[in-house]
Parts: C-alpha cells; sequence; structure tokens
C-alpha cells in the first residue's frame, strides 16, 4: 500500500515538473514572439529614417511639397512616426486642411510612448555596434602584438607600435562612448499640446483648443504662445479678468506675452 502511494505521488511529481516545465516554454515564447515583434518594428523604423530627414529639411526650407512627399513615404514605411505626423500637421495646417491636420497631430501623440522604445533600440543597436567594433580592435591590437613581439625588423616595430597606438586610442573613444548612459524617455512635448490646441481654434472647437493650451503651459510653464493664446480665449468670451491673470501668470514665471493683447485686455477693463 504504501508502496504505491509513493509510486502515486511520484507520478504527480513528475506531472507538476512537467506542467512547470511546459508553462516556462509557453512564456519563453511569447516574449520573444513579442520581442521579434518589435524588432521587426525597429528595422522598419531605422528605413524610414532616410524619407524623414529629406521631408524635414525640405520642410524647413519652405518648400511643403517636396517635404510632404517625403513625409508621406516615411509613414508608408513606418506609420508610427510619431515627427513625420508633427510636420505633417503642421504642412496640413499651413494649406488650410484643419481636420487633416487634426488627424496627423493625434496620430503624433498617440504614437510618441510608443517611439520611446524605438529610440531605446536604436540606443542599443548603437552600443551593440560599439561593442563589435571595440572587439575588433582588441583583435587586431593583439595580432600586431604578437607580430612586434617577433619582428626585429625597425621599421616594421614603428608601423606596428603606431597601429597599436591608434587603435588604443579607438578603442578608448569607444570606452568613452560606452559609458554614455541611455537617452531618458521623453513625455510628449508641450508644443504637440499648443499646436493641437491651434488646430482645434481653427476648427472653432474653443473649449477643446482651451484643455490642450492649459496642458501645454503644465508641461512648461513658460511657454508663452500657449499663455497667450489662452488669454487669447478668455478675451474672445468676455472673461477679461480671468485674461489679465492668464497675462499676469506668464510673466510671472518668465513667458513672453503679446503687448498687444495686454492693451487689448487692459482697454476692455478700462470700458
Amino acid at each position: 500500500m504504501r508502496k504505491n502511494c509513493k509510486l502515486a505521488k511520484k507520478k504527480i511529481l513528475i506531472t507538476l515538473i512537467v506542467f512547470i516545465l511546459l508553462l516556462g516554454a509557453n512564456l519563453s515564447f511569447g516574449q520573444k514572439g513579442f520581442f521579434m515583434k518589435e524588432k521587426k518594428l525597429y528595422e522598419k523604423y531605422k528605413m524610414s529614417v532616410k524619407n524623414f530627414e529629406k521631408g524635414k529639411q525640405q520642410f524647413h526650407k519652405g518648400d511643403y511639397k517636396k517635404a510632404e512627399k517625403e513625409l508621406k513615404k516615411c509613414l508608408k514605411v513606418f506609420s508610427q512616426h510619431t515627427q513625420a505626423h508633427f510636420y505633417l500637421s503642421h504642412i496640413f495646417y499651413k494649406k488650410g486642411d484643419f481636420p487633416q491636420a487634426l488627424e496627423h497631430i493625434e496620430e503624433a501623440k498617440a504614437n510618441f510612448e510608443f517611439m520611446n522604445r524605438m529610440y531605446i533600440f536604436a540606443y542599443e543597436d548603437y552600443t551593440s555596434n560599439l561593442r563589435k567594433q571595440r572587439d575588433e580592435c582588441q583583435a587586431k591590437m593583439l595580432n600586431y602584438k604578437d607580430k612586434l613581439s617577433i619582428t626585429t625588423d625597425q621599421a616594421q616595430r614603428s608601423t606596428y607600435e603606431q597601429a597599436i597606438h591608434s587603435l588604443e586610442s579607438e578603442i578608448s573613444t569607444i570606452d568613452s562612448r560606452l559609458t554614455e548612459p541611455l537617452p531618458p524617455v521623453k513625455q510628449t512635448p508641450a508644443d504637440y499640446f499648443y499646436f493641437h490646441g491651434n488646430i482645434f481654434f481653427k476648427l472653432k472647437e474653443y473649449q477643446e483648443a482651451y484643455a490642450q493650451y492649459l496642458e501645454a503651459i503644465k508641461i512648461n510653464p513658460q511657454h508663452g504662445n500657449a499663455y497667450n493664446n489662452l488669454a487669447n480665449l478668455y478675451y474672445m468670451g468676455k472673461q477679461y479678468q480671468k485674461a489679465s491673470d492668464c497675462l499676469n501668470k506668464a510673466e510671472a514665471n518668465g513667458a513672453k506675452i503679446n503687448p498687444e493683447l495686454k492693451k487689448a485686455i487692459l482697454k476692455a477693463f478700462e470700458k
């Protein structure tokens, strides 16, 4: 009877061990699959960078037609590219197509956190390449040191010594770069909310614009343009005290305000 009990316990134990191992294997597979998915997305992100940089360059030159073309190519490769959406939002805003501008600024904000992960992958890729370069330099240096130890030719010795010195300098530079900290995780910039507010303003959705300007100021208490536009909304609603308080707060925080707007608010008070 005892023997049967022992066998039964043994079977249960083996079953539990197999179950745990299988569970672990499934979890590992799931994590690996998720990791591979992000790696593939990162490869797409790298492919999209060239078009984005071209689009950004054309945008700052004022050639919005070419900029739009390149930025759309960028998004065709990697649809989550936050900055490409941000620049396209500005282009459509300039064209007066505010619904399209709104669509792109919302995409830009929605994908900002995801893009942070792409930047982390980019950093890991960068450090991985640095380590490979270091290993290659180390191998070359050891090879030159071996040659130096057996040669008696003075000219050859001088050549090897120079090569070793150059590789040591290169390794030192790489080591310095490898000690650079991981770039901090960024939060959605105040300008994204500010510009979102401007689009809502053009669409005459003033309550939504108000909320976006408030968020921009919360992120950057010195965002003068957000304060000015918020004060203007109060002014339009004949809330002159709130408009004045808004500009006073802006000045207290060192933000640059619109002097003409301040005059208009003071004049409204006088009336």
